[in-house]
């Protein structure tokens, strides 16, 4: 059986902070979580559960542990982090699961510009 190779920066992950606070609003410590993503440089996608990231899996699993880090900072006293990632390698072009399929404009970022 042929191992297929996974495609450098072709790993997408997915995560979500739950901080809990005694005090204040935890929407506004979601927000500096958010903005460790901004200031990464990766490619993003913030949606209404979820923040979605491109890049190298070892470098976006660093920004998630820096986004939940960044949330007990500021007043967290603990945090759930969801986290979901999808791989995939040269094969994977006619799949069902890839990201090519349904390019809106709210998920371009995250498709390579490809001449017809």
């Amino acid at each position: 059986m042929r191992s297929a190779k996974l495609e450098p920066n072709e790993t997408f992950v997915a995560f979500q902070v739950i901080p809990r606070v005694r005090e204040g609003n935890n929407f506004e410590i979601v927000d500096k979580a958010i903005e460790v993503v901004r200031r990464s440089g990766v490619p993003f996608q913030v949606a209404a559960m979820e923040t979605t990231m491109k890049g190298d899996l070892d470098q976006l699993l660093d920004i998630v542990k820096q986004a939940q880090q960044v949330c007990l900072d500021n007043g967290a006293v603990e945090v759930i982090t969801n986290i979901k990632i999808h791989n995939k390698t040269s094969d994977a072009f006619d799949t069902f699961c890839t990201y090519d399929r349904g390019v809106t404009p709210s998920n371009h970022m995250f498709v390579d510009e490809q001449s017809d």
